[in-house]
């Protein structure tokens, strides 16, 4: 079995696109969307805590991207992170710094991807240089996803101007993605 994604994951993305773009965004990208999971949101059978392929999310992603461009899928990221970080965590990380947090990056990965890994390759004063690998059926959407949120949790443990960017991978059918992440 290859990597899966946190049903959370793919509620927030459902959630998060209607927010930008409407009660009725996801309609247009039904007919893009892999059958399996265009039929499970249809029928409302992803549960937050249940976990589903890699590749059903990157569907998410390719069909929002072909339907409203390419940056919602960072948008999404950010958005998604910042309404799921509830008021404990939130309170939490006032007090992680951000280079904290890329320390630990391997188990917040863990949260939302089973399989897969993360490797910090340099962690310093404002800026990191992180390596997912591994993760099988990912696509740009995914990718551009999880820079979103990393951006926004760097911001949440006072980071500003987060921004990442990547320098390897991080394209459809890309298994791994390095970027370097920057803040102040």
């Amino acid at each position: 079995m290859g990597i899966r994604v946190k049903g959370q994951a793919i509620l927030a993305f459902e959630r998060t696109l209607i927010e930008i773009h409407g009660h009725d965004a996801m309609a247009p990208l039904r007919r893009h969307l892999l059958p399996e999971i265009a039929v499970a949101l249809r029928s409302r059978e992803v549960l937050a805590v249940g976990w589903y392929p890699m590749e059903w999310f990157a569907s998410l992603h390719a069909a929002a991207q072909f339907v409203y461009g390419p940056a919602v899928s960072r948008e999404i990221g950010r958005l998604a992170t910042r309404h799921d970080v509830t008021t404990l965590y939130r309170f939490i990380l006032r007090f992680v710094s951000p280079g904290t947090l890329m320390a630990q990056m391997k188990r917040i990965f863990a949260m939302v991807c089973d399989g897969g890994g993360v490797i910090v390759e340099e962690n310093l004063e404002g800026a990191a240089r992180v390596r997912f690998i591994g993760c099988i059926g990912a696509n740009r959407g995914t990718w551009e996803d999880m820079l979103g949120s990393t951006e926004t949790l760097l911001e949440l443990c006072g980071g500003r101007d987060a921004n990442a960017r990547v320098v390897e991978g991080g394209a459809d059918g890309d298994n791994s993605m390095t970027c370097v992440l920057t803040w102040r």
